[in-house]
C-alpha cells in the first residue's frame, strides 16, 4: 500500500514545455532520473491546440498560464496537477503570441496587436499596432510589472505603462538609411529587459541585435549583426545586467556582453543544436540557460563555460518553456560531474596504458641496439 501511495503522489515538476502539437509536458530534473509526463491527453489533440506561450500565474509559481492556438488560455494548478480554469480570448485576430500576469489578472497579446488586461468587469485594451503589420512579442519587466514592451513586423519597439495605457511611454526610431539611401526594414522578434531596469535589448528577423536606452535616445545606442539567419529569441542573463543569450532560426545560440571589448563577438557559443531555437530562459540564480526548439530537445548549458550540461529528447517540436526559480544546482550539476569524473578516469587510465606501452617499446629498442653493437666486428 505504501508503494502505491508513493506512486500516485503528485510529481513536483520544475520545468514545463509546450509543443506546437498541443502537448504540454512537465519534467522533474533530479540526480537519480528524469521524470517527464504529458499533462494533457494526447488522444484528442489537434494542431488547433498548439501551445504558443507559457507564463507563471502567480509569484508562488503554483499556477501556469497556457495559451493555445485556438485562442484559449488555460490555468494549470501545479499543486493538484490539473487544469482549474479556461478563458476564451475574443479580441483581435490571430493566435496569442505572449502571456503575462499583473495584479492577479491575466494579460494577453494577440498577433493583430491587441494587448488586453482581462479585469472582471472592465477589460483594459491597448492597441500596440497603430502602424505595422503584426505583433510578434510582448514582454513584461521583471522589476516593474506594470511596464511591458511590444514589437513586431514593421512595428518598432514600444514601452507601455499598464497604469497609464493611453499612449506609449517610448517608441523606438528606426536606424538611419543605408549608404544607398535605402530604408532599413523592421521586424522585431523578441525583446529583453536588462537588470539595470534602464535598457532593453531586442532581436530582429534581419539577424540584428540592438540595445536601447529609452532615457537617452529613440535610436539604438548599440546595434550589430550576428550570423546569416533570422534571430528568433533573446533572454537576459541574470546577475550581469549587460549580457543576453540569443537564438537563431538555424540552430545557433550564443551569449553576448554589451560592455565587452567586442560586443559583436559571442562571449560563448552554445553548440549541439540541430533546429530553430524557439525559446530561451536563464535561471535567476544559477548560471544556467535552458533552450527548446524544433529539434525536440530541452537543453541546459552553463553560462560560465558554454558547455552542454544536460539534454532531453521530448518527441515533439517545442515552442516555449518555463523553469522554476527554486531549482537548485544539485538537481543537474552532479549528474554531469559524475560523467566528467568517469570520463577523466578513463582518460587517465588510457594515458597510463600508453605510458607503459611506450616504456616497453623503448626497452625493447634499447636491447636491440645493444645486441647490434655487440655483433659488430672490429
Amino acid at each position: 500500500m505504501e508503494a502505491l501511495e508513493e506512486k500516485e503522489s503528485p510529481i513536483d515538476f520544475n520545468v514545463f514545455v509546450g509543443a506546437e502539437t498541443g502537448i504540454f509536458k512537465g519534467l522533474n530534473l533530479n540526480t537519480k532520473a528524469v521524470i517527464r509526463k504529458n499533462i494533457n491527453s494526447i488522444k484528442t489533440l489537434t494542431r488547433d491546440y498548439g501551445i504558443t506561450a507559457l507564463a507563471w500565474g502567480n509569484q508562488e509559481q503554483t499556477e501556469v498560464l497556457v495559451a493555445c492556438k485556438n485562442r484559449t488560455v488555460q490555468v494549470y494548478d501545479t499543486d493538484n496537477n490539473e487544469y482549474v480554469a479556461t478563458q476564451q480570448i475574443d479580441v483581435g485576430e490571430g493566435p496569442i503570441v505572449s502571456l503575462a500576469r499583473y495584479n492577479g489578472v491575466t494579460l494577453t497579446a494577440v498577433k493583430s496587436g491587441q494587448v488586453t488586461l482581462w479585469r472582471n468587469n472592465d477589460p483594459l485594451e491597448i492597441n500596440a499596432l497603430h502602424t505595422g503589420d503584426t505583433l510578434a512579442r510582448m514582454r513584461q519587466s521583471p522589476v516593474s510589472p506594470n511596464l511591458i514592451a511590444t514589437g513586431g513586423k514593421e512595428n518598432e519597439l514600444q514601452l507601455w505603462d499598464l497604469e497609464k495605457p493611453e499612449s506609449s511611454l517610448f517608441k523606438a526610431k528606426n536606424v538611419r538609411h543605408t549608404m544607398l539611401n535605402l530604408r532599413v526594414p523592421v521586424w522585431v522578434t523578441d525583446m529583453a529587459f536588462l537588470e539595470d531596469n534602464r535598457t532593453v535589448a531586442i532581436s530582429t528577423r534581419y539577424k540584428t541585435i540592438r540595445l536601447y536606452d529609452p532615457g537617452r535616445q529613440r535610436r539604438p545606442v548599440m546595434a550589430f549583426d550576428w550570423g546569416e539567419y533570422p534571430l528568433t529569441c533573446i533572454a537576459p542573463v541574470s546577475g550581469s545586467g549587460t549580457k543576453v543569450v540569443v537564438g537563431s532560426a538555424h540552430g545557433r545560440a550564443a551569449q553576448f556582453d554589451f560592455r565587452g571589448r567586442s560586443p559583436e563577438v559571442p562571449f560563448h557559443s552554445f553548440k549541439g543544436i540541430a533546429g530553430a531555437v524557439r525559446d530561451i530562459k536563464c535561471h535567476p540564480e544559477l548560471s544556467l540557460t535552458f533552450m527548446v526548439g524544433l529539434d525536440r530537445f530541452l537543453r541546459v548549458y552553463s553560462l560560465k563555460s558554454g558547455r552542454l550540461l544536460y539534454n532531453e529528447y521530448l518527441k515533439s517540436r517545442l515552442n516555449c518553456l518555463l523553469i522554476r526559480d527554486n531549482m537548485t544546482a544539485e538537481e543537474i550539476i552532479p549528474v554531469v560531474q559524475k560523467k566528467s569524473v568517469k570520463r577523466k578516469k578513463n582518460v587517465e587510465k588510457n594515458e597510463e596504458i600508453d605510458v607503459e606501452e611506450e616504456n616497453k617499446h623503448s626497452k625493447t629498442k634499447m636491447k636491440k641496439s645493444d645486441d647490434d653493437w655487440a655483433a659488430l666486428t672490429l
